[in-house]
């Protein structure tokens, strides 16, 4: 095999065209280094016992930002825009009541009456702001908030690839098998492992499942024809 089409040629290929996003995201990753230390250094009280849970807020937050600046919508028409953004709306709200972003105080009012409070913590987990009344709450964490938004956001952009691939909007979700599931996973997983409370083990189980999540979103075409590969006739 020559080596201009050898797997190190097709590597430096990849780096070259991806230059500018690799010098973008190092400035990225260097700031928020730069971050977390600076916040260390002012804050002597919080200690690091567990790095890794430092580093995965940047992971929700960084892989997040990357796949919604990647993703790319079609045009389609008013109606399926609607449809489309009528699920999307929905499933973020969903995402967020099942994590605690979100808290309804349907039948009571919700304990701690109205607050507006901002608690500081290390960048991507912190600050966390909490806003809210008796009836709605919201809390605000940083690197789920983002994490979120990024999951709706490319769930909003598979919603606009299946209706405009099929005739029938009847048929448009139900006939993208990637899509179909690629959109039910992230909620199913949401609602098992992205409780408001993430500690231990629940960390980790919570940021692979986001990071698959992401991808099966991402590479939802190639999902959907790998599948349909294996299926029968």
């Amino acid at each position: 095999m020559s080596e201009a089409y050898g797997p190190l040629a097709r590597v430096r290929r990849l780096l070259l065209a991806e230059t500018a996003a690799i010098r973008w995201w190092s400035l990225v990753l260097a700031a928020e280094l730069a971050l977390v230390t600076a916040y260390l250094a002012v804050t002597p009280t919080v200690t690091v016992v567990e790095p890794r849970y430092v580093v995965y807020p940047f992971l929700w937050i960084n892989v997040g930002v990357w796949a919604m600046v990647r993703t790319k919508t079609p045009s389609v028409g008013r109606r399926q825009w609607a449809v489309a953004t009528a699920v999307a709306v929905g499933y973020l709200l969903v995402l967020f009541v099942a994590a605690g972003t979100l808290q309804l105080g349907i039948s009571d009012p919700l304990n701690g009456g109205a607050v507006a409070s901002i608690h500081w913590n290390v960048p991507g987990l912190g600050p966390i702001v909490v806003y809210g009344t008796p009836r709605v709450r919201l809390s605000i964490i940083p690197f789920k908030v983002v994490g979120y938004i990024a999951m709706t956001y490319l769930v909003y952009a598979r919603l606009l690839d299946a209706t405009r691939a099929v005739l029938s909007g009847v048929l448009g979700l139900v006939s993208c098998v990637g899509c179909t599931f690629s959109i039910l996973f992230p909620l199913l997983g949401a609602t098992a492992l992205f409780g408001s409370t993430l500690t231990g083990l629940a960390w980790d189980l919570s940021t692979a499942v986001f990071l698959f999540t992401v991808a099966l979103l991402y590479w939802a075409d190639e999902v959907g024809v790998a599948v349909s590969r294996r299926l029968p006739g």
